[in-house]
This record gives C-alpha cells, sequence and structure tokens, in this order.
C-alpha cells in the first residue's frame, strides 16, 4: 500500500512539473507578427522571427458584430420613400410661406380696399384699377394657399417601420 502512494504522488510531482513547464514556453511562443526586408528590398512577414527581422505591434483585433440583413431591402425602400415624402412635405411647406407672404404683402398694400394713392395714378380709373388687381390678387393667393394646404394635408404619413 505505501509504494502505491509513493508511485501516485511522485507520478503527480512529474504532471506538474510537466504543467509548469509547458505554461513557461508557452509565453515564450506567443504569437507576433515579423517583418523582414532582404537585401533587393522584398518584404516578408511572417509569424516566425528570422535573422534581421523585427516584431511589428499591431492593434487588438476588432470584431463587430453582423448586421441584421433580414429585410434590408423593404428598410431601404422605406427610407426612400419617407425620405420623398419628407422631400415633397418640405416643398409644399416653403410654397406656403413663401405665398403667405406675399399674400400679406398684398393686404398691406390693399389696406381694406382704400390704398394709398400713387403719384402716378392723377387719373382716379388707375387707382381704381389698382385697387381691382390687389383685390384679385388676394383672392388667388388666397386659393393657392387653400390649394396648397390640402395637398399638404393629402401628402402620406412617413413610415414608421424603419
Amino acid at each position: 500500500m505505501l509504494k502505491i502512494i509513493h508511485d501516485y504522488t511522485s507520478s503527480m510531482s512529474t504532471n506538474y512539473f510537466l504543467f509548469i513547464t509547458l505554461v513557461f514556453f508557452s509565453y515564450g511562443t506567443q504569437a507576433g507578427i515579423y517583418k523582414h526586408i532582404d537585401e533587393r528590398g522584398n518584404v516578408t512577414y511572417s509569424n516566425v522571427p528570422s535573422q534581421n527581422s523585427r516584431k511589428i505591434d499591431l492593434p487588438p483585433i476588432v470584431v463587430v458584430p453582423a448586421v441584421d440583413s433580414d429585410g434590408i431591402e423593404e428598410r431601404i425602400t422605406i427610407r426612400r420613400e419617407n425620405a420623398r415624402i419628407e422631400e415633397q412635405r418640405e416643398l409644399v411647406e416653403n410654397k406656403i410661406l413663401e405665398e403667405e407672404k406675399r399674400l400679406n404683402e398684398v393686404k398691406n398694400e390693399y389696406k381694406d380696399g382704400v390704398p394709398d394713392r400713387l403719384g402716378s395714378e392723377r387719373n382716379y380709373q388707375r387707382y381704381l384699377d389698382r385697387v381691382e388687381r390687389l383685390k384679385e390678387e388676394i383672392n388667388v393667393r388666397e386659393k393657392n394657399l387653400s390649394v396648397l394646404r390640402r395637398e399638404l394635408k393629402n401628402l402620406p404619413e412617413k413610415n414608421k417601420n424603419n
């Protein structure tokens, strides 16, 4: 029985020694990249060091997870459609702002049907013609605004599934 215990402990110390030796030598064999330039100027990269080679320190490898590509075509289509809708919406909103600005200018000039008389309107009929043109322009601009606002209201909403 004593012999079995002695054999067991000696094999444990041998295994322990082998383990320590392997760990020690593994530190010296860590992977590295070596660059060697020969006399002709040829560059060689290797994981084995050679004469006149130098070790290159590389940044750590960055692993980026894969992008979920399921339904990518549908998402691209939705985003393009949303961009088109947004572009149309901005265009109509800008037209509305321009039309409102011009309408306010004409209304300020019209002054509720009693605009200031210009020096070139010594003839009263010219004054009345201008008043009539201003009144017509106000009506046209108000109709334009009505149409533009209706168009803006009828534009589709952006798709939320992107």
